[in-house]
Order: structure tokens, then sequence, then C-alpha cells
């Protein structure tokens, strides 16, 4: 597809959905299980099979994992009848995966970095995820193919059975790494920066290099994508972007992390994804990681805030948001098909039976009739959201609004919301928190360019402040956005809260929050005072 360039007016942006729908539907996007057999590793991620790998460390690399778990031990391998030795072993894995070595720990196994010249299954390097967040073992395997069926570089997955030291881990997901190995699966040159972030960094921060050979390393194409996301005129970003990013890629790559559900990827979280410098095209491009966390929240927008600078500075051009819901809408229909989807997560829990307990074979059963029922019930909200006609600008009278359309975010067994009206006969919305509560009432409104003021009415009763996070109380938020006061707690009477914002883009979609995060209490929101006021 070519790149557009900048839209000058309302019938050019009219006649670009039209050319890049019709792009879209003709390209013939389709899931491919099968990996090409010419591919290091086909044997691994072809047949379906259960690998059962033996793992040796020393009592000194042992210990060595317990004062340091990311420093290289070495390791003996056995698979079979085959051995490989010197292989270097870390623990890997961030909250919530983490494992001590002397529980089920996530491992990076390294089989060149010592020296030995033996690859596994002709790769360098592998994973082996505990997948403690997906008793289904079945999200990383799927997400890989579903992104690889929508043209986006996605690692390989299978399956493996550890013994550590003659104690048996049990089940874990094998994956291949990002080396040398993957990346000539899609590109035909390779030898340029591969990168990695750090605790949340982004593409303006310091990322850390991968350990792929990279003559060129001075960063410049890291630097000029940061430079793109900073251009305040939309247009002007919209070029500089075309110049750094593969664009194509990257609204594929987007369109992906939103279906599926990757809540903790680049997009929504700023984590977990790897950036490579094509060297042909000299442009950035994106690869999703850790998907052990996909589908959990069907009911979530096609159309987020995204947290990822890049991905923001896109969805914030009239040019990214029109490439993105076409590409959305095709993706959805080609590739999101539920029956393939539920078909392959049978497939592959059935594949792990021979190796498992019964018990064992029971919890991945239990867990993947849930991930399928998630999986459609994914594919009918979106296509309701699809269906839905396109939100209008949001309309003010001498400079206000009133908000409506109010939707309970974050709902919990410990949290109480509703609407209803005070004994003075003023209508509230309601949030009660009996136990750890970050719930909230939001709204969409589609604004703009200019600065605006979100304010209204509210009071709260027994608020108790949460022990973590940087909002506590109730207040007005803005998504994306800090919120300007530190939140009521404890107990106050009806008193205004707001907060000022300002819309950059020519117009953008825009969530509003009331919220309460708090450990007890209950927060009331002035239904009649929650107003948007036009400031510029």
């Amino acid at each position: 597809m070519n790149r557009p360039t900048p839209f000058s007016n309302a019938f050019a942006r009219f006649l670009a959905i039209l050319i890049i729908l019709q792009l879209a539907s003709s390209v013939a996007w389709s899931i491919d299980f099968k990996s090409p057999q010419s591919l290091p590793g086909a044997d691994l991620f072809t047949n379906g099979s259960v690998r059962q790998l033996q793992i040796q460390i020393p009592p000194t690399g042992i210990e060595s994992l317990r004062r340091d778990p990311r420093e290289y031990v070495h390791a003996i391998i056995t698979e079979d009848a085959t051995t490989y030795k010197d292989v270097a072993v870390h623990l890997k894995g961030n909250i919530g995966s983490f494992r001590e070595v002397d529980d089920k720990p996530d491992l990076t196994l390294d089989f060149n970095r010592f020296g030995a010249t033996k690859k596994f299954h002709d790769l360098r390097r592998i994973y082996l995820n505990n997948s403690v967040e997906d008793p289904s073992y079945c999200n990383e395997l799927l997400g890989g193919e579903l992104f690889r069926a929508a043209g986006v570089p996605s690692p390989r997955v299978a399956h493996a059975v550890v013994t550590l030291n003659g104690r048996r881990l049990g089940l874990f997901v094998l994956k291949e790494g990002f080396t040398e190995d993957f990346l000539g699966c899609y590109f035909t040159h390779i030898g340029a920066n591969l990168y990695e972030p750090g605790d949340g960094h982004d593409v303006n921060q310091r990322l850390k290099r991968n350990a792929v050979v990279a003559p060129k390393q001075d960063g410049s194409a890291l630097q000029s994508l940061a430079d793109a996301v900073k251009e305040s005129n939309s247009a002007k970003r919209w070029q500089r972007l075309e110049q750094s990013l593969d664009i194509d890629e990257f609204v594929k790559f987007m369109a992906m992390e939103v279906m599926v559900g990757h809540r903790d990827g680049y997009c929504l979280a700023r984590n977990n994804y790897r950036i490579y410098e094509d060297v042909d095209s000299g442009k950035m491009v994106f690869f999703p990681h850790g998907m052990d966390q996909l589908f959990g929240n069907p009911d979530a927008t096609w159309l987020p805030h995204m947290s990822g600078l890049v991905a923001k500075a896109v969805m914030e051009t009239s040019e990214g948001i029109l490439r993105y819901r076409a590409t959305f809408s095709a993706l959805f229909t080609n590739v999101y098909r539920v029956s393939i989807i539920q078909t392959r997560v049978d497939q592959v829990v059935a594949g792990l039976r021979p190796t498992l307990t019964p018990a064992e074979f029971a919890a991945v059963q239990d867990a993947a009739n849930h991930q399928k029922s998630q999986i459609a019930q994914r594919q009918t909200v979106l296509a309701t959201q699809l269906s839905q006609p396109e939100r209008p600008l949001f309309t003010f009278t001498n400079g206000e609004g009133k908000l409506t359309d109010w939707a309970k975010t974050d709902v919990s067994s410990g949290v109480k919301m509703d609407q209803f009206q005070t004994g003075d006969h003023t209508p509230v919305l309601r949030i009660a928190a009996h136990s750890a509560s970050g719930a909230s009432w939001r709204t969409k409104v589609i604004l703009r360019r200019g600065k605006y003021r979100f304010e209204g009415n509210l009071k709260v009763a027994g608020v108790k402040p949460l022990a973590f996070g940087k909002y506590q109380g109730a207040g007005l938020r803005v998504a994306g956005s800090v919120r300007n006061s530190t939140g009521l707690i404890g107990d106050s009477n009806w008193c205004i809260e707001g907060t000022e914002f300002s819309v950059s883009d020519e117009t953008q979609e825009v969530e509003l929050i009331c919220e309460l995060r708090a450990s007890a209490g209950e927060a009331w929101f002035d239904l009649k005072s929650l107003k948007l006021h036009q400031i510029l």
C-alpha cells in the first residue's frame, strides 16, 4: 500500500477513506498456522509435539541465580538423545510472572553465548515461560499466530515439559528468542539495532540494545522516531513518521494489540515490545512480546486511549486514525475468525494431554474453555462497536456543554455503582467501595482543537485512601492526563472540582472520568453539574 500524503480538506479525507477501505478489503488476509519448513526451528513449531527438556545446573550456578537471577550461568540441556553443553541460562520475568529458581522460574536459554556452536533446532536462543498468568498455556501461541496472520512479525511458540536438576517443573511455553534467526524469517538483510524497553521506557527514553549483530549502533533511526512523535503540528508529524516508521505495519500492530486485548503491550501499557531498525528501509518496526494476558476484557473499546507515544502520535493525526479504522475493520473481518481460533485452542490443548497428569490437564482444559468464551465475547462486542455510527462532535451552548452517557468501569465485587436521586432530588452518580477500588464513571466526547475545562460537584463520606497508586480518593480526571487535585478523602460537603486540558489535533476523542480510588467509602458526583467548558 502506498503511504498517503497529508489530507488538505474534507473531500480529500473522504476520498482517502474509500481508497484505504478498498485496498484493505483486497488484501488476502488469512490465518496460516504453518511455518515454512526452510526456516530455523521449523520442526519445533509445526508438528505440535511437546518437548521434554532436562536442565542441569551445578550447585554454584543455582546459588548464583538465587543471588542474581539475571546473571547467566552454565547449564547442560538434554532433549531425548541430544545434549547441549555450555548453555547460558538466567531467570526472566517481571512482576506477576517472576518466580525464584527454587520455584517454577521463567528461563532464558542462550545456546551460543558461552562459545558453543551447537544451536537448539537451529535457534540461538529460546525462552521458557512458566505461564503462571495464563493457565490455558495458549495465549502466547494464539497471539503470535494472529499477529503473523495480520502480517506483523511475531515469535513462534511451542510447549515443553521441563525438569531442573531432577525436579519436574511441569509444563512451559517454549518461545523463540529475538535473535538473527527470528529476524531472518522476515527481513532480507539483518544488521541494524534491535531494542527492548526498560521499566516502562518509550522511544524518547533509553532503550536497551538486544544482542543482535548491528554494525551501525548510533541510534539515529530511533532518535528520528522519538523526534517525530514530539512534533506538535499533526501534518508535519505524519510526514516525519512516514520517514522514520513503517506506518503500514505499525497500524496493523496497533490494531492487533487492541483487538486481542494485549493490555500489557506497547500501545496500552508501554510494555512488552521490541523495536527493530529495518536495514533496507531505514525505518523502525515494532514486534509484540509478552502476550500471556490476552482476551481478558472482552468489553474493551476498539478506540482506546493510547499510552505508547508512537501509537498516540499516529492516532492523533487525521491520516493515522483513518488508516487505523480501515485496517482494524479489515483485520477483524479476515483474521479474527472465532471458529478457527477456537478450533486452534482445542488442537493445542489436545496436543498437551499426553504429557500432563489428569489434574494438570483438567486445569488447562478449564482455562482453555474460559478463554474460548472470552474470544467469542470479544468478537460480539467488537462487531457491535464497529457497527455503531461515528460519534458526533460535542456541542456547546455559550461555551458550555452537559455531559451524558456515563458508563461504569472497573467494577469489582467490593464496589457498588448506581445512579439515583438524593433526598433533595439531586441526580447523582455514586461509587461505594467496601474493598480496594479503582472504579469510575466514564464518558467519551469528540472535541475540536482547543482548550477545555471539565468540572462538577462532588462529595465523599468515609473515604480511606489506598496504600498504593498516584491517585487517591475521589476526583475528576481526563484519560491520559494527571489529576489536578490530590483527591477528596475522609468526609466532605459538596465542592467543585475541575481539571483543564488541551486538544492539539483537528479532532480527538477524549475520555472524561469520575473516579474513586479508595479502600473504603462513598463518592457522589452531581450529574447535572458535570459539564465541559470551552476555554479557547
